[in-house]
């Protein structure tokens, strides 16, 4: 009975599972994402080391942020490993930069006049980007969005490192399936493989019509 092995999960769980943490991925890299922004839009000598700092993990293997990650939350006082949510803070990491690289220049090109013109009739910060940043970023928000969901669905290295094995996501699931023996297994493998590709072109091809209509409008 494989059911009753730690090991072993439906490739329902992990279809399950990899859209539940994509899903917390696309919170937490927009919020974090969209702060960043924000910072790196005061001019700073700060700035000049942040910016290059929030590009690391485009130069980092995804096995290496695992593995930190495992180091850094294997300490007494903040011990995560047990947790699932240290998945979502690995695959936020890994498409961080993307959202930076896509929401900071929509913010930057919002002139300050715009911001103060709206100061001046009366319009509190909130309101300011309630009524005029938020709209002009939100396209670029939903692209981020878009990349950190596919980013997350497809990641393998850092969640090679820190998946559960009663939380395994699409990658991992696949790995699994093809290490077993039997038609069965491989047919269930290639499966969520096809989910998996159709699930990530559909979200590049949203990016690519979002990306055009950017141009038009």
């Amino acid at each position: 009975n494989r059911r009753s092995s730690l090991f072993y999960a439906p490739p329902v769980d992990a279809i399950r599972n990899s859209l539940f943490f994509a899903g917390i991925t696309v919170l937490l890299s927009l919020t974090i994402g969209l702060l960043a922004s924000m910072a790196l839009e005061r001019r700073s000598r700060l700035n000049n080391l942040f910016n290059p700092l929030l590009m690391l993990p485009l130069g980092t293997s995804a096995l290496t942020v695992g593995l930190g990650m495992i180091i850094l939350f294997n300490q007494a006082e903040f011990n995560l490993l047990s947790s699932p949510l240290l998945l979502p803070l690995a695959h936020s990491l890994v498409a961080l930069p993307f959202v930076v690289r896509t929401i900071h220049p929509a913010l930057a090109s919002i002139p300050m006049s715009l911001k103060h013109a709206a100061s001046v009739l009366g319009a509190s910060p909130f309101v300011v980007w309630r009524e005029v940043i938020l709209p002009i970023i939100w396209r670029a928000g939903l692209v981020g969005g878009l990349f950190a969901f596919t980013i997350s669905l497809g990641e393998f290295g850092a969640t090679s490192f820190l998946s559960r094995p009663e939380y395994p996501t699409m990658p991992i699931a696949i790995s699994r399936f093809l290490s077993l023996p039997g038609a069965l297994n491989y047919g269930q493998a290639m499966a969520m493989a096809t989910i998996l590709m159709v699930i990530c072109a559909a979200c590049l091809l949203l990016i690519e019509r979002l990306e055009r209509h950017f141009m038009t409008s």
